[in-house]
This record gives C-alpha cells, structure tokens and sequence, in this order.
C-alpha cells in the first residue's frame, strides 16, 4: 500500500493543479472578453501550398489548367481571392501557356490580376518559331471579354524580335495585340546557319 500511496498522491496533485490552471483561465478569460474584439477574418476559406486541375469536360485530353499557389485567400460574399506566388499552366492542343508573378488577385471571378516580376510564357507546339514571352509587372485578364490589358512597361520576346512599350493590350481570342505609347522594337536577324543555308567565307 506505501507504494502506491506516491502514485496516487502525484495523481490528486496533478487533477488539483488542473483544476486550479482551469479556474483561472476561465477569470483571465471572462476579464479579457469585455476589452478584447473577436478576430475578424476578411476571408471565407484560405489554403496554403494548393494545387488544382481544371479539365475540359468536351475534350479532357486537349485542354487542362494547372494552378499551383503557396496561398490563396477567397471571399464567397463578394467572389474575391488574393493569392501568392500563382504558377499556371495551361495546355491545350496547339499551346501552352505557362504564367508566374509574385501575387495576384480576382474580382466577381472573372478578371484575374498578376502583379510583380509577372512572366508569360507561350509555346506553339506545332512551330517553335512562334514562341514568346511577355514580361512586365502587372497584367489584367478578363474571362468575359477574353482582353488582357496592362498599365505599365510590358516587353514581348520573340524569336530574332523584342518589342515593349508603357501599356499593352491584347485579344486572346484571335491574337492581336497592341502597345499604347512609348513602343520600341529590337530586331535581330537570324543568322544564316539558323535558317538553313551556309554561310558565305
């Protein structure tokens, strides 16, 4: 019975200290509700270090978007998301587009914005003539519209050209796209050993 008497003392003086750390984070905390608000979450649902898949329902094998974000922010009532370092590729069955920035946001789930170091990158997959990038520090694009727009300095390189300008917009829809002031272009030839033929001694 001694032996166990140690045991079962420990046992009272650990429900006792229990008890007592109870009753007075229960009085700390009465004391506390009266000066401290709640805290207010400007989200409906975050997720951190996310990765989603959408896949075309009419052709599941020809189109597919990839977003990866380290975290996304979403407001249900307003249809608003904040969300850092996106990665986003899209693939379908000509192109892929591959979109990086160090954050971005949405409005009413149909304009995406990307914001600092934004890079675009397009590949054909039927030519690689035709590959580009677009680099700038904030672009728009609108669902509805199909319209990609920035305020600021945007540069497009492509294959043997290099074209920026202050404001740029674009038509995903049939592919034409304008600068809007200040438009410069850096052309350099291909070598002739590129296109084909030898060059001359």
């Amino acid at each position: 019975m001694l032996k166990k008497l140690p045991s079962v003392l420990i046992f009272l003086a650990a429900i006792i200290t229990l008890v007592i750390a109870f009753k007075q984070t229960t009085q700390n905390g009465d004391a506390l509700d009266s000066k401290v608000d709640p805290i207010q979450l400007n989200h409906s649902w975050q997720a951190f270090d996310t990765t989603s898949w959408q896949v075309s329902k009419l052709k599941p094998t020809e189109s597919q978007t990839r977003v990866y974000a380290e975290e996304v922010f979403y407001q249900n009532q307003n249809k608003t998301s904040t969300f850092k370092a996106p990665y986003i590729i899209k693939d379908d069955s000509e192109q892929q587009y591959v979109l990086q920035s160090q954050f971005g946001s949405t409005r009413n789930d149909d304009k995406i914005t990307l914001k600092q170091a934004v890079v675009i990158h397009s590949f054909t997959k039927t030519d690689q003539g035709e590959n580009r990038i677009l680099k700038t520090e904030q672009i728009t694009y609108n669902t509805v519209t199909g319209l990609l727009t920035s305020p600021v300095y945007t540069e497009i390189i492509q294959p043997n050209a290099t074209i920026s300008g202050i404001g740029f917009e674009a038509n995903t829809e049939t592919g034409d796209y304008q600068f809007l002031s200040r438009v410069k272009t850096h052309y350099q030839p291909a070598s002739p050993e590129k296109n084909g033929a030898p060059e001359s001694p």
